[in-house]
């Protein structure tokens, strides 16, 4: 009996199950992840060799849809778990600024995987809400002062590393442009910003094509976020008029 119930266990069946239990599942990019840990014991003496958490996302690679890690750390050392035995373990957990924002058709969990002896993975995934970190939120109200609205996002594999692209959509009739989309990476208090128009075609160009894609890059200071979403407003305005 207690070598069927090891083999059970080596395939998930009667084995440890892990349970990560998230105090602040709604947090900003760059706040700090907290909950606990719990282990429950199956119908076999395991030993857990370690706990791991860590960020993880989908982006979307030609027709699918590619699950990638964010962050990935070991949180819980070595233990040996008896039959029914329970543990729990604190956690803390950085959420880097970079972080995709929750947003429709983008979402962000907590992937929990533990590495056992001789045993399947019990993994367990929590989604979580990612909020805009200040900086972020800042340049998103400065958007929506000139009257854009945010319209949607997608995550890209952005030159060797994850990226987010927000889509917002002007007022009508305004500025020209069917969309403005951004990137924004964290940098030092500041915002390092890709900012890209799409303007519509007019005239004999719009036989053609109905738009035209212009991109820029702005670095957003700390100095200027600091002076908020109004200051903000007139430098984006400026930047959108630079690339019509």
């Amino acid at each position: 009996m207690g070598f069927l119930k090891k083999m059970m266990a080596a395939i998930g069946v009667g084995g440890a199950k892990v349970d990560a239990r998230v105090n602040n599942p709604s947090l900003r990019a760059g706040d700090t992840l907290t909950g606990v840990l719990a282990v429950q014991g199956g119908s076999v003496e395991q030993r857990i060799e370690r706990i791991n958490l860590g960020l993880a996302t989908r982006y979307r690679h030609d027709d699918t849809h590619v699950t990638h890690q964010l962050t990935r750390q070991a949180v819980v050392p070595a233990f040996d778990l008896r039959p029914g035995e329970t543990r729990e373990f604190p956690f803390s957990l950085p959420v880097p600024l970079d972080t995709p924002l929750s947003l429709p058709g983008t979402h962000v969990w907590l992937a929990t995987d533990a590495d056992i002896a001789g045993a399947a993975d019990p993994g367990d995934q929590d989604h979580l809400q990612i909020l805009p970190s200040r900086e972020a939120e800042t340049l998103i109200m400065a958007a929506q002062r000139l009257g854009f609205s945010l319209s949607g996002s997608e995550i890209e594999h952005h030159h060797g590393r994850i990226a987010q692209e927000l889509a917002f959509r002007p007022p009508h009739g305004q500025y020209r442009v069917a969309e403005v989309e951004m990137m924004l990476f964290h940098t030092g208090g500041g915002l390092d910003v890709i900012l890209e128009v799409d303007r519509r075609a007019t005239g004999v160009a719009s036989l053609f094509t109905s738009e035209f894609e212009q991109r820029g890059r702005w670095n957003l200071g700390a100095h200027t976020l600091a002076q908020g979403p109004d200051a903000v407003a007139r430098e984006l305005e400026a930047r959108i008029r630079a690339l019509l």
